[in-house]
């Protein structure tokens, strides 16, 4: 193979929602700034959040184009170092907080201390990303090494899988009180499972353990009783459904939105997709799915066209960890599922889980550059020859 052009199609999808993110925090932003304001005294400009986001947009854009460069096998041969790094940080984050939070160095809200941050800028930090990445590179090379080895159903398999499984449920569920994280790592690790080719039998114990594990982490947390208690009846999902409803067929309007004034929590970050549905309508959040079901397409595609398997398990990995953030967010604000605190991937204010996801996809692009291509010879009868290559999923001249 050849190395050629990345993915563009799929840079540009990315760059949409981007554009589509900040254009909502620019429209929005004053007005939770009033409501910030006048609530509890603070003294945000009415240009703060689009601002912050802007930076954020920034970070990750060069976030993804540094993904697209590192080399991946750099990356994968250091994966068991990366995912150590993350669970370091986790239980470092974890500790900093059970001894008061000395200098405000972690984020804690309502007992969950989840995320480093630099005390006066806003900046945070969430050590579980780095988690996520890590664990991408390493059950991709792990499965890879199974089945060359033939030992896909056995114990060399599943104990390191198992192993990691039970620290997140530890270091992320249970310590930083993640729930929602938690469940797209195990996203992620059955996707790469199911499509690396376990035996089902073997796929639904290992889901039944994981529905135990889940189950036992919801039954151990009040606050996650709470939320499945106050499933169906929950304020947050109302005026999310307030504000879907609101927008129609069309929307009404960017700059006219009601519920950013106050009514809907979280509107620049978790509620993001309302507040689209709001200003743009069925047709703009209609939208919206459809970008992100094209990157779905783009990138089954990369990983179909990806002759080193780990690879293209690595490309499955990072599509199971946005769309698992895709249908929870969304899922939680039409009210199919318990609301969580889970981004809109590219969307969302906020920087640290667009910053990983950026990456992730920057090393995602960097895969595609080395997709298999077919090579057809037009005139073997001529001297030069004419020469056309094909990509697998589109026409190169």
């Amino acid at each position: 193979m050849r190395k050629h052009r990345s993915d563009l199609l799929l840079v540009v999808l990315t760059l949409i929602l981007m554009a589509l993110g900040l254009l909502v925090v620019f429209a929005v932003g004053p007005r939770v700034a009033q409501f910030e304001n006048s609530q509890s005294g603070s003294s945000f400009s009415e240009t703060y959040f689009f601002k912050h986001h802007l930076i954020s947009v920034v970070v990750a854009i060069l976030a993804m184009i540094f993904g697209s460069k590192v080399p991946y096998k750099f990356l994968d041969k250091h994966s068991l170092k990366i995912i150590g790094a993350g669970f370091f940080l986790c239980i470092l984050v974890f500790l900093w907080g059970k001894i008061g939070n000395p200098g405000g160095l972690v984020t804690c809200d309502e007992g969950a201390c989840r995320a480093f941050r630099m005390p006066g800028t806003g900046i945070g930090f969430q050590p579980v990303e780095i988690v996520k990445v890590g664990i991408l590179f390493y059950i991709s090379w792990l499965i890879q090494e199974r089945k060359r080895q033939r030992m896909m159903d056995t114990r060399e398999l599943w104990i390191p899988v198992g192993t990691l499984i039970l620290l997140t449920g530890i270091f992320v569920a249970f310590g930083l009180k993640d729930f929602g994280s938690t469940v797209v790592i195990f996203a992620m690790v059955c996707a790469m499972l199911f499509i690396g080719g376990v035996s089902l039998k073997q796929f639904a114990i290992g889901l039944g353990a994981l529905a135990l594990l889940a189950g036992l982490l919801i039954v151990m947390s009040p606050h996650r009783r709470a939320r499945i208690a106050s499933f169906g009846d929950n304020y947050h999902v109302e005026n999310a459904l307030i504000s879907l409803g609101t927008g129609g067929l069309f929307g009404v309007g960017i700059g006219n939105s009601i519920q950013a004034t106050g009514y809907l929590p979280e509107v620049l970050s978790d509620s993001i997709i309302a507040i689209i549905g709001e200003v743009t309508g069925f047709v703009g959040a209609i939208g919206v799915i459809l970008l992100f079901a094209m990157i779905l397409v783009r990138m089954i595609g990369i990983s179909k066209r990806t002759e080193d398997s780990a690879q293209a398990l690595y490309v499955v990995g990072v599509a199971a960890w946005i769309f698992a953030h895709v249908i929870i967010n969304v899922g939680g604000m039409i009210g199919l599922i318990p609301v969580k605190g889970i981004t809109l991937p590219f969307l969302s204010y906020g920087g640290t889980s667009m910053l990983f996801v950026s990456f992730a996809l920057g090393t995602v692009l960097q895969i595609s550059s080395w997709t298999k291509r077919e090579v057809v010879n037009e005139d073997s009868s001529s001297r030069r020859g004419q020469w056309r290559s094909r990509n697998a999923g589109y026409r190169r001249s």
